[in-house]
């Protein structure tokens, strides 16, 4: 997983690095509606990366979500 998101997810979400599966669904891993506006935010702030909580809610794992990121900081 992305460096940057792994923190993100971990040190600001506070979320359990042992749910952040490749596989592992958002919900299951702790990511919810709440959490992942949040996550929009602190992309913007952390890594200079704009990924819309709608966007992001359209990854339906963390793998996704991963690779979504990776994208974004490809594209800067």
């Amino acid at each position: 997983m992305n460096p940057s998101l792994m923190d993100i997810l971990v040190t600001h979400l506070q979320l359990d690095p042992q749910a952040l599966r490749q596989e592992s669904r958002l919900e299951d891993a702790g990511l919810d509606s709440l959490t992942l506006v949040e996550l929009s935010v602190l992309l913007r702030e952390r890594a200079d990366v704009e990924i819309g909580e709608d966007e992001l809610s359209s990854a339906t794992t963390v793998g996704a979500l991963d690779r979504m990121v990776a994208e974004r900081l490809t594209r800067r």
